[in-house]
Protein backbone atom coordinates (compact mmCIF):
# COMPACT_ATOMS: atom_id res chain seq x y z
CA UNK A 1 0.00 0.00 0.00
CA UNK A 2 2.82 2.43 0.83
CA UNK A 3 4.27 1.90 -2.65
CA UNK A 4 1.08 3.30 -4.19
CA UNK A 5 1.21 6.48 -2.12
CA UNK A 6 2.99 9.40 -3.83
CA UNK A 7 6.23 10.54 -2.27
CA UNK A 8 5.56 14.28 -2.63
CA UNK A 9 3.16 16.43 -0.65
CA UNK A 10 1.76 17.77 -3.91
CA UNK A 11 0.97 14.26 -5.15
CA UNK A 12 -0.61 13.25 -1.84
CA UNK A 13 -2.84 16.31 -1.68
CA UNK A 14 -3.99 15.88 -5.28
CA UNK A 15 -4.50 12.14 -4.83
CA UNK A 16 -6.55 12.70 -1.68
CA UNK A 17 -8.69 15.36 -3.33
CA UNK A 18 -9.21 13.26 -6.47
CA UNK A 19 -10.09 10.19 -4.41
CA UNK A 20 -12.69 12.15 -2.41
CA UNK A 21 -14.07 13.71 -5.58
CA UNK A 22 -14.20 10.32 -7.33
CA UNK A 23 -16.15 8.89 -4.40
CA UNK A 24 -18.57 11.81 -4.48
CA UNK A 25 -19.03 11.61 -8.25
CA UNK A 26 -19.52 7.85 -8.01
CA UNK A 27 -22.32 8.35 -5.50
CA UNK A 28 -23.91 11.05 -7.69
CA UNK A 29 -23.69 8.91 -10.85
CA UNK A 30 -25.19 5.93 -9.03
CA UNK A 31 -28.00 8.02 -7.53
CA UNK A 32 -28.73 9.71 -10.87
CA UNK A 33 -28.99 6.41 -12.76
CA UNK A 34 -31.10 4.79 -10.05
CA UNK A 35 -33.50 7.74 -10.03
CA UNK A 36 -33.63 7.76 -13.83
CA UNK A 37 -34.36 4.01 -13.94
CA UNK A 38 -37.09 4.42 -11.32
CA UNK A 39 -38.61 7.35 -13.22
CA UNK A 40 -38.60 5.42 -16.51
CA UNK A 41 -40.17 2.37 -14.79
CA UNK A 42 -42.97 4.55 -13.47
CA UNK A 43 -43.48 5.98 -16.95
CA UNK A 44 -43.72 2.44 -18.37
CA UNK A 45 -46.17 1.37 -15.66
CA UNK A 46 -48.26 4.48 -16.21
CA UNK A 47 -48.37 3.80 -19.93
CA UNK A 48 -49.35 0.17 -19.35
CA UNK A 49 -52.06 1.26 -16.90
CA UNK A 50 -53.51 3.66 -19.47
CA UNK A 51 -53.47 0.99 -22.18
CA UNK A 52 -55.11 -1.52 -19.85
CA UNK A 53 -57.88 0.97 -19.00
CA UNK A 54 -58.40 1.67 -22.71
CA UNK A 55 -58.53 -2.07 -23.47
CA UNK A 56 -61.15 -2.63 -20.76
CA UNK A 57 -63.51 -0.27 -22.58
CA UNK A 58 -63.50 -2.63 -25.57
CA UNK A 59 -64.37 -5.74 -23.58
CA UNK A 60 -68.00 -6.68 -22.73
CA UNK A 61 -70.03 -9.79 -21.86
CA UNK A 62 -72.64 -11.10 -24.25
CA UNK A 63 -74.65 -14.25 -23.71
CA UNK A 64 -72.39 -15.14 -20.78
CA UNK A 65 -69.24 -14.89 -22.81
CA UNK A 66 -66.63 -12.16 -23.18
CA UNK A 67 -66.39 -10.37 -26.51
CA UNK A 68 -64.30 -7.46 -27.74
CA UNK A 69 -65.45 -4.62 -29.88
CA UNK A 70 -63.33 -2.06 -31.68
CA UNK A 71 -64.13 1.54 -32.36
CA UNK A 72 -62.32 3.93 -34.68
CA UNK A 73 -58.63 3.78 -33.85
CA UNK A 74 -59.02 0.84 -31.48
CA UNK A 75 -56.93 -1.39 -33.70
CA UNK A 76 -53.87 0.20 -32.14
CA UNK A 77 -54.93 -1.32 -28.84
CA UNK A 78 -54.63 -4.85 -30.19
CA UNK A 79 -50.86 -4.58 -30.27
CA UNK A 80 -49.62 -6.11 -27.03
CA UNK A 81 -53.11 -6.69 -25.51
CA UNK A 82 -54.44 -10.07 -24.36
CA UNK A 83 -57.99 -10.79 -23.28
CA UNK A 84 -58.66 -13.96 -21.29
CA UNK A 85 -61.90 -15.56 -20.12
CA UNK A 86 -60.66 -17.78 -17.37
CA UNK A 87 -57.72 -19.58 -18.89
CA UNK A 88 -59.08 -19.26 -22.45
CA UNK A 89 -57.63 -16.54 -24.63
CA UNK A 90 -60.41 -14.50 -26.19
CA UNK A 91 -57.94 -12.28 -28.04
CA UNK A 92 -54.20 -12.40 -28.30
CA UNK A 93 -51.68 -10.66 -30.54
CA UNK A 94 -48.80 -12.45 -32.26
CA UNK A 95 -45.97 -13.00 -29.74
CA UNK A 96 -43.14 -15.37 -28.97
CA UNK A 97 -43.81 -18.51 -27.01
CA UNK A 98 -41.81 -17.21 -24.03
CA UNK A 99 -43.86 -14.00 -23.91
CA UNK A 100 -47.13 -15.95 -24.25
CA UNK A 101 -46.07 -18.12 -21.29
CA UNK A 102 -45.26 -15.03 -19.14
CA UNK A 103 -48.60 -13.44 -20.05
CA UNK A 104 -50.48 -16.68 -19.17
CA UNK A 105 -48.81 -16.55 -15.73
CA UNK A 106 -50.46 -13.18 -15.00
CA UNK A 107 -54.03 -14.27 -15.89
CA UNK A 108 -54.92 -15.00 -12.27
CA UNK A 109 -53.24 -11.85 -10.89
CA UNK A 110 -55.15 -8.64 -10.27
CA UNK A 111 -53.48 -5.28 -10.95
CA UNK A 112 -50.03 -6.83 -11.00
CA UNK A 113 -46.96 -5.51 -12.79
CA UNK A 114 -44.15 -7.85 -13.83
CA UNK A 115 -41.07 -7.91 -16.01
CA UNK A 116 -40.21 -10.85 -18.20
CA UNK A 117 -37.14 -12.82 -17.11
CA UNK A 118 -35.19 -11.64 -20.18
CA UNK A 119 -35.96 -8.01 -19.25
CA UNK A 120 -37.40 -7.21 -22.69
CA UNK A 121 -41.06 -6.59 -21.69
CA UNK A 122 -43.05 -5.07 -18.87
CA UNK A 123 -46.47 -6.71 -18.22
CA UNK A 124 -49.63 -5.51 -16.44
CA UNK A 125 -52.80 -7.45 -15.71
CA UNK A 126 -56.26 -6.06 -14.76
CA UNK A 127 -59.47 -8.02 -14.07
CA UNK A 128 -62.60 -7.77 -16.24
CA UNK A 129 -65.62 -7.41 -13.92
CA UNK A 130 -69.21 -7.95 -15.08
CA UNK A 131 -72.26 -8.12 -12.86
CA UNK A 132 -70.21 -7.78 -9.74
CA UNK A 133 -68.06 -10.79 -10.48
CA UNK A 134 -64.81 -11.40 -12.32
CA UNK A 135 -65.42 -12.44 -15.86
CA UNK A 136 -61.88 -12.43 -17.26
CA UNK A 137 -58.48 -10.72 -17.41
CA UNK A 138 -56.83 -8.15 -19.64
CA UNK A 139 -53.03 -8.29 -19.92
CA UNK A 140 -50.99 -5.60 -21.67
CA UNK A 141 -47.29 -5.76 -22.57
CA UNK A 142 -44.84 -2.97 -23.35
CA UNK A 143 -41.37 -3.28 -24.86
CA UNK A 144 -38.53 -1.98 -22.67
CA UNK A 145 -36.00 -1.64 -25.51
CA UNK A 146 -36.35 2.12 -25.84
CA UNK A 147 -36.13 2.62 -22.08
CA UNK A 148 -33.08 0.35 -21.87
CA UNK A 149 -31.37 2.41 -24.56
CA UNK A 150 -32.14 5.55 -22.59
CA UNK A 151 -30.74 4.17 -19.34
CA UNK A 152 -27.63 2.84 -21.11
CA UNK A 153 -26.98 6.18 -22.78
CA UNK A 154 -27.56 7.98 -19.48
CA UNK A 155 -25.12 5.67 -17.68
CA UNK A 156 -22.41 6.06 -20.33
CA UNK A 157 -22.96 9.82 -20.50
CA UNK A 158 -22.86 10.27 -16.72
CA UNK A 159 -19.69 8.18 -16.46
CA UNK A 160 -18.01 10.17 -19.22
CA UNK A 161 -19.11 13.42 -17.59
CA UNK A 162 -17.79 12.28 -14.20
CA UNK A 163 -14.48 11.22 -15.76
CA UNK A 164 -14.14 14.58 -17.53
CA UNK A 165 -14.92 16.46 -14.31
CA UNK A 166 -12.43 14.28 -12.43
CA UNK A 167 -9.66 14.93 -14.95
CA UNK A 168 -10.39 18.66 -15.01
CA UNK A 169 -10.44 18.95 -11.22
CA UNK A 170 -7.26 16.86 -10.90
CA UNK A 171 -5.49 19.11 -13.40
CA UNK A 172 -6.66 22.27 -11.63
CA UNK A 173 -5.69 20.82 -8.23
CA UNK A 174 -2.25 19.80 -9.51
CA UNK A 175 -1.58 23.29 -10.84
CA UNK A 176 -3.08 25.04 -7.80
CA UNK A 177 -1.21 22.94 -5.23
CA UNK A 178 1.99 23.32 -7.24
CA UNK A 179 1.54 27.10 -7.25
CA UNK A 180 0.79 27.13 -3.52
CA UNK A 181 3.84 24.99 -2.70
CA UNK A 182 6.22 26.85 -5.00
CA UNK A 183 6.93 29.59 -2.41
CA UNK A 184 7.55 26.85 0.18
CA UNK A 185 10.06 25.15 -2.15
CA UNK A 186 11.73 28.50 -2.77
CA UNK A 187 11.94 29.28 0.95
CA UNK A 188 13.29 25.80 1.69
CA UNK A 189 16.05 26.10 -0.90
CA UNK A 190 16.88 29.61 0.33
CA UNK A 191 17.07 28.43 3.96
CA UNK A 192 19.34 25.53 2.95
CA UNK A 193 21.60 27.86 0.95
CA UNK A 194 21.75 30.44 3.75
CA UNK A 195 22.51 27.69 6.28
CA UNK A 196 25.54 26.71 4.18
CA UNK A 197 26.84 30.09 3.04
CA UNK A 198 25.15 33.06 4.74
CA UNK A 199 23.86 32.51 8.26
CA UNK A 200 23.08 36.20 8.71
CA UNK A 201 20.30 36.21 6.08
CA UNK A 202 16.70 36.01 7.31
CA UNK A 203 13.25 36.00 5.72
CA UNK A 204 12.02 38.69 8.07
CA UNK A 205 8.49 40.12 8.35
CA UNK A 206 7.79 40.50 4.61
CA UNK A 207 4.22 40.46 3.30
CA UNK A 208 3.22 36.79 2.96
CA UNK A 209 0.17 34.58 3.55
CA UNK A 210 -0.24 33.69 7.20
CA UNK A 211 0.89 30.07 6.75
CA UNK A 212 4.04 31.14 4.90
CA UNK A 213 4.70 33.82 7.50
CA UNK A 214 4.67 31.14 10.19
CA UNK A 215 6.99 29.00 8.07
CA UNK A 216 9.33 31.96 7.56
CA UNK A 217 9.39 32.59 11.32
CA UNK A 218 10.19 28.91 11.90
CA UNK A 219 13.01 29.01 9.35
CA UNK A 220 14.36 32.23 10.90
CA UNK A 221 14.34 30.59 14.34
CA UNK A 222 16.11 27.54 12.95
CA UNK A 223 18.73 29.72 11.24
CA UNK A 224 19.19 31.64 14.49
CA UNK A 225 19.86 28.40 16.36
CA UNK A 226 22.23 27.15 13.66
CA UNK A 227 24.07 30.49 13.67
CA UNK A 228 24.25 30.48 17.47
CA UNK A 229 25.57 26.93 17.47
CA UNK A 230 28.17 27.79 14.85
CA UNK A 231 29.21 30.92 16.72
CA UNK A 232 29.47 28.86 19.89
CA UNK A 233 31.75 26.36 18.16
CA UNK A 234 33.84 29.15 16.65
CA UNK A 235 34.10 30.89 20.00
CA UNK A 236 35.07 27.64 21.71
CA UNK A 237 37.76 27.00 19.10
CA UNK A 238 39.06 30.56 19.41
CA UNK A 239 39.12 30.36 23.19
CA UNK A 240 40.92 27.04 23.14
CA UNK A 241 43.48 28.40 20.69
CA UNK A 242 43.91 31.66 22.59
CA UNK A 243 44.09 30.24 26.09
CA UNK A 244 46.29 27.25 25.27
CA UNK A 245 48.78 29.29 23.28
CA UNK A 246 50.67 30.59 26.36
CA UNK A 247 51.19 27.29 28.23
CA UNK A 248 52.01 25.48 24.99
CA UNK A 249 54.57 28.18 24.11
CA UNK A 250 56.15 27.83 27.55
CA UNK A 251 56.37 24.05 27.24
CA UNK A 252 57.89 24.39 23.77
CA UNK A 253 60.37 27.00 25.01
CA UNK A 254 61.45 24.87 27.94
CA UNK A 255 61.88 21.84 25.69
CA UNK A 256 63.97 23.88 23.27
CA UNK A 257 66.16 25.30 26.05
CA UNK A 258 66.69 21.90 27.64
CA UNK A 259 67.67 20.44 24.29
CA UNK A 260 70.31 23.04 23.47
CA UNK A 261 72.79 22.48 26.32
CA UNK A 262 73.23 20.45 29.50
CA UNK A 263 71.56 21.83 32.66
CA UNK A 264 72.15 21.16 36.30
CA UNK A 265 69.57 19.43 38.49
CA UNK A 266 68.01 22.64 39.82
CA UNK A 267 67.46 24.02 36.32
CA UNK A 268 65.95 20.76 35.15
CA UNK A 269 63.69 20.65 38.21
CA UNK A 270 62.52 24.24 37.59
CA UNK A 271 61.85 23.45 33.94
CA UNK A 272 59.91 20.33 34.91
CA UNK A 273 57.83 22.29 37.44
CA UNK A 274 57.06 24.98 34.88
CA UNK A 275 56.10 22.33 32.33
CA UNK A 276 53.90 20.59 34.91
CA UNK A 277 52.14 23.87 35.84
CA UNK A 278 51.60 24.66 32.17
CA UNK A 279 50.18 21.19 31.57
CA UNK A 280 47.90 21.48 34.59
CA UNK A 281 46.74 24.87 33.38
CA UNK A 282 45.92 23.47 29.96
CA UNK A 283 43.99 20.64 31.59
CA UNK A 284 42.05 23.11 33.72
CA UNK A 285 41.33 25.28 30.69
CA UNK A 286 40.04 22.33 28.66
CA UNK A 287 37.89 21.13 31.56
CA UNK A 288 36.42 24.60 32.05
CA UNK A 289 35.67 25.10 28.35
CA UNK A 290 34.08 21.67 28.04
CA UNK A 291 32.03 22.27 31.16
CA UNK A 292 30.87 25.61 29.72
CA UNK A 293 29.86 23.94 26.48
CA UNK A 294 27.90 21.24 28.32
CA UNK A 295 26.24 23.78 30.60
CA UNK A 296 25.03 25.88 27.68
CA UNK A 297 23.63 22.81 25.92
CA UNK A 298 21.87 21.48 29.03
CA UNK A 299 18.17 22.28 29.41
CA UNK A 300 17.73 21.63 33.17
CA UNK A 301 20.40 22.58 35.73
CA UNK A 302 21.34 20.34 38.63
CA UNK A 303 21.55 21.05 42.36
CA UNK A 304 24.61 21.14 44.59
CA UNK A 305 25.78 22.18 48.05
CA UNK A 306 27.35 25.59 47.39
CA UNK A 307 29.53 25.39 50.51
CA UNK A 308 30.91 21.99 49.54
CA UNK A 309 31.58 23.20 45.97
CA UNK A 310 33.45 26.23 47.40
CA UNK A 311 35.59 24.02 49.66
CA UNK A 312 36.48 21.73 46.76
CA UNK A 313 37.42 24.73 44.61
CA UNK A 314 39.64 26.04 47.43
CA UNK A 315 41.35 22.65 47.72
CA UNK A 316 42.25 22.87 44.03
CA UNK A 317 44.23 26.10 44.61
CA UNK A 318 45.78 25.12 47.94
CA UNK A 319 49.13 24.21 46.40
CA UNK A 320 49.42 27.50 44.52
CA UNK A 321 48.27 29.44 47.61
CA UNK A 322 50.86 27.69 49.77
CA UNK A 323 53.56 28.42 47.20
CA UNK A 324 52.67 32.10 47.26
CA UNK A 325 52.15 32.27 51.02
CA UNK A 326 48.45 33.11 50.77
CA UNK A 327 45.79 31.89 53.20
CA UNK A 328 42.40 30.95 51.74
CA UNK A 329 39.39 30.67 54.09
CA UNK A 330 35.82 29.51 53.41
CA UNK A 331 32.78 30.73 55.36
CA UNK A 332 29.43 28.95 54.93
CA UNK A 333 27.20 29.25 58.01
CA UNK A 334 24.73 26.52 56.90
CA UNK A 335 24.04 24.12 54.06
CA UNK A 336 23.08 26.15 51.04
CA UNK A 337 21.69 24.51 47.90
CA UNK A 338 22.48 26.13 44.55
CA UNK A 339 20.76 25.44 41.24
CA UNK A 340 23.83 24.16 39.40
CA UNK A 341 25.87 20.98 39.22
CA UNK A 342 28.82 20.74 41.61
CA UNK A 343 31.25 20.61 38.68
CA UNK A 344 29.79 23.78 37.17
CA UNK A 345 29.82 25.61 40.50
CA UNK A 346 33.50 24.66 40.97
CA UNK A 347 34.41 25.78 37.47
CA UNK A 348 32.68 29.12 38.03
CA UNK A 349 34.56 29.68 41.27
CA UNK A 350 37.95 28.33 40.11
CA UNK A 351 39.04 31.31 37.91
CA UNK A 352 38.02 33.77 40.63
CA UNK A 353 40.08 31.88 43.23
CA UNK A 354 43.07 31.52 40.88
CA UNK A 355 43.08 35.28 40.25
CA UNK A 356 42.58 36.04 43.94
CA UNK A 357 45.47 33.76 44.99
CA UNK A 358 47.68 35.17 42.24
CA UNK A 359 47.09 38.81 43.18
CA UNK A 360 46.53 38.56 46.97
CA UNK A 361 49.23 39.64 49.38
CA UNK A 362 48.30 37.34 52.26
CA UNK A 363 44.58 36.53 52.48
CA UNK A 364 41.66 35.34 50.31
CA UNK A 365 38.18 34.98 51.85
CA UNK A 366 35.28 33.01 50.32
CA UNK A 367 31.83 33.61 51.81
CA UNK A 368 28.71 31.60 50.84
CA UNK A 369 25.27 32.92 51.75
CA UNK A 370 21.61 32.79 50.72
CA UNK A 371 20.08 36.01 49.35
CA UNK A 372 16.37 35.91 48.53
CA UNK A 373 16.05 33.51 45.55
CA UNK A 374 19.79 33.29 44.90
CA UNK A 375 22.91 31.82 46.40
CA UNK A 376 25.71 34.38 46.67
CA UNK A 377 29.42 33.49 46.76
CA UNK A 378 31.74 36.43 47.53
CA UNK A 379 35.48 36.22 46.85
CA UNK A 380 37.68 38.89 48.56
CA UNK A 381 41.44 39.29 48.34
CA UNK A 382 43.84 41.83 49.86
CA UNK A 383 45.77 42.43 46.67
CA UNK A 384 46.10 45.62 44.61
CA UNK A 385 42.48 45.39 43.52
CA UNK A 386 40.95 46.27 40.16
CA UNK A 387 41.13 49.89 39.03
CA UNK A 388 37.72 51.52 38.80
CA UNK A 389 38.19 52.22 35.11
CA UNK A 390 38.91 48.53 34.41
CA UNK A 391 35.93 46.99 36.21
CA UNK A 392 33.79 47.02 33.07
CA UNK A 393 36.41 45.23 30.97
CA UNK A 394 37.58 42.35 33.16
CA UNK A 395 34.93 40.07 31.65
CA UNK A 396 36.03 40.75 28.08
CA UNK A 397 37.96 37.82 26.51
CA UNK A 398 41.67 38.61 26.39
CA UNK A 399 41.50 41.48 28.85
CA UNK A 400 44.22 41.29 31.54
CA UNK A 401 45.36 43.50 34.39
CA UNK A 402 48.94 42.93 35.55
CA UNK A 403 50.36 45.18 38.28
CA UNK A 404 53.89 46.38 37.71
CA UNK A 405 55.18 44.43 40.71
CA UNK A 406 53.72 41.10 39.46
CA UNK A 407 55.33 40.32 36.10
CA UNK A 408 54.79 36.55 36.41
CA UNK A 409 51.09 36.68 35.51
CA UNK A 410 50.61 33.85 33.01
CA UNK A 411 46.91 34.18 32.15
CA UNK A 412 45.42 35.07 28.80
CA UNK A 413 42.35 36.87 30.09
CA UNK A 414 39.75 34.11 29.62
CA UNK A 415 39.18 32.94 33.21
CA UNK A 416 36.61 35.55 34.24
CA UNK A 417 34.77 35.59 30.87
CA UNK A 418 34.40 31.81 31.10
CA UNK A 419 33.24 32.04 34.72
CA UNK A 420 30.56 34.58 33.78
CA UNK A 421 29.51 32.46 30.79
CA UNK A 422 29.14 29.39 32.98
CA UNK A 423 27.17 31.32 35.59
CA UNK A 424 24.80 32.78 33.02
CA UNK A 425 24.30 29.36 31.45
CA UNK A 426 23.17 28.19 34.91
CA UNK A 427 20.82 31.18 35.31
CA UNK A 428 23.15 33.32 37.42
CA UNK A 429 25.94 35.85 36.89
CA UNK A 430 29.39 37.04 38.00
CA UNK A 431 30.08 40.69 38.79
CA UNK A 432 32.81 42.94 40.18
CA UNK A 433 31.97 45.06 43.22
CA UNK A 434 33.82 48.16 44.35
CA UNK A 435 35.69 47.85 47.66
CA UNK A 436 38.19 49.92 49.63
CA UNK A 437 40.91 47.27 49.76
CA UNK A 438 41.75 44.49 47.32
CA UNK A 439 39.26 42.99 44.87
CA UNK A 440 35.70 41.81 45.47
CA UNK A 441 33.94 39.53 42.98
CA UNK A 442 30.47 38.04 43.49
CA UNK A 443 28.89 34.94 42.03
CA UNK A 444 25.10 34.69 41.93
CA UNK A 445 23.45 31.34 41.27
CA UNK A 446 19.77 30.40 41.46
CA UNK A 447 18.82 28.70 44.70
CA UNK A 448 18.33 24.96 44.48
Amino acid sequence: MSRLRPGTLRGRVVLGAVAALALGLGVLVLAFNLLLAESLRRDVDSSLQSRADAALTTVSQRDGRLVTSEGPGDAALDSGVWVYEGARAVEQPPASAALQQNVSGLVVADGRFATTPDGDYRLHSVPVVSGGRRAGTVVVAGSLAAYDRTTDLALVGSLLFAAAVLVAIATVMWLAVGGALRPVETMTSQAADWGDHDLDRRFGPAERPEELQQLAATFDGLLDRVAASLRHEQRLSAELSHELRTPLARIAAQAEILGRRPHDTDEQRAAAELTLRSTQRMTAILDTLMTAARAEARESPGVCDAGEAARRAVEAVDAEAHRRGVTVSVSCPRATKAGADTEIAERILAPLLENAVRFAHTDVAVQVARSESHVVVDVHDDGPGIPTGRMGTVFEPGATFVPADMPDHDGAGLGLPLARRLARAAGGDVEVLACERGAHLRIRLPAG
